[in-house]
């Protein structure tokens, strides 16, 4: 078996639990996992205009067809713009995967 990288393992994870699409705006920290997403022709990067409507599709689309959706976002900023969309799931008890980027481990505490 190929050694995996973090990314391709989070794709590869995504295929294998029925995930088709996945939602949000690329951005600082999530790259790598978007550049993932190409080697899986399955899978369906949607390109949205707002990390907030990224969060209430995967909402509403996992409430209308029962299938799950990830949401993705940067890091700071742009996963802030999900809380909303999340909080709403959250409350009405329906499943949300929400993908958030990291910065690099030397780069934590320096703001």
């Amino acid at each position: 078996m190929p050694r995996l990288s973090g990314a391709q393992m989070i794709a590869d994870f995504l295929v294998k639990a029925g995930v088709r699409h996945v939602a949000g705006i690329p951005g600082h920290g999530i790259w790598t996992v978007l550049d993932a997403f190409l080697d899986y022709p399955d899978l369906n990067v949607v390109q949205v205009l707002h990390e907030q409507s990224a969060a209430h599709l995967a909402d509403g689309y996992y409430r209308a067809s029962g299938n799950p959706i990830a949401a993705f976002a940067s890091i700071g900023p742009g996963a802030a713009n999900t809380t909303v969309g999340v909080a709403t799931a959250h409350v009405d008890s329906q499943a949300m995967m929400l993908l958030t980027g990291s910065p690099h481990t030397y780069m934590r505490g320096h703001g």
